[in-house]
């Protein structure tokens, strides 16, 4: 277990559209993967990023706490934050984190390669999932994102084109899509809902995910919102059953 100081990248500051606790948050999430952590390596005291960054306590924990909650750290009354063991499961499904952050944040490659990426009307399921009006457009990108070279999701993702005016002229193979909605718009998610079912997969399918076609895989459909419950995404994702275990936090509802 390593206590030492660990140097950490700037935050955009106050004038950035990004609320500093999730600045800060981001940057913690980078520092433990792109440096390699290992679970229980222990993070800066609270005191150590404030003096760091500038910021108040309150945003550090914020900060902290949304990456608990994200299952990335956990805390030790009295000792402190720490990095946290990570499971193999993917937990994608609850929790309001892109693919690649929570793939990345098991230690793998994550790649994209792009299918479709264009403006166009929005199909009346995406229409609707979204609120849309008859003239709105949307941006369109059906992605295939693979694990260490293996292809393992087939993404569809429609997103209403006046938020994001201009996403089309960015690269998008390289970048995770939450990460630079956040850089470029300020755009966080703040919660969604996700429906899970069993299919099997289309020729068409198949072929993009290398598997026969027919091999079952797991569909999951996702609208997600951003501040005063704005629907800002919606997404249809195909998963290889034989790559994926989806995991689940299951908490009682105590009003029931």
């Amino acid at each position: 277990m390593s206590d030492q100081p660990l140097d950490m990248p700037a935050l955009q500051g106050r004038s950035s559209r990004i609320p500093l606790w999730l600045q800060l948050k981001t940057a913690i999430a980078d520092m433990i993967v792109q440096r390699g952590l290992q679970p229980d390596d222990k993070l800066p005291s609270e005191t150590d990023l404030c003096n760091q960054f500038g910021v108040s306590r309150i945003v550090v924990r914020q900060a902290m706490s949304q990456l608990v909650t994200e299952g990335l750290v956990y805390r030790q009354q009295g000792r402190g934050a720490f990095v946290a063991q990570q499971s193999e499961d993917s937990d994608f499904v609850g929790r309001i984190i892109g693919f690649s952050g929570d793939i990345r944040s098991r230690n793998h490659q994550v790649s994209r390669t792009i299918l479709a990426a264009d403006i166009r009307e929005p199909d009346a399921k995406a229409a609707k999932a979204l609120g849309l009006g008859p003239d709105d457009k949307v941006v369109y990108l059906r992605r295939i994102m693979s694990v260490d070279g293996v292809p393992r999701i087939l993404v569809h993702s429609v997103l209403p084109e006046a938020l994001v005016p201009g996403l089309l002229d960015h690269p998008l193979e390289d970048r995770s899509l939450y990460a630079l909605l956040l850089e470029l718009y300020g755009i966080a998610f703040e919660g969604a809902e996700r429906w899970v079912e069993a299919v099997n997969a289309s020729a068409e399918e198949a072929a993009h995910l290398q598997i026969r076609k027919g091999t079952a895989l797991i569909k999951i459909e996702s609208r997600s919102t951003i501040r005063h419950g704005r629907y800002a995404e919606y997404f249809s994702a195909l998963y290889r059953t034989d790559a994926a275990r989806l995991h689940f936090t299951i908490r009682p509802d105590h009003t029931a």
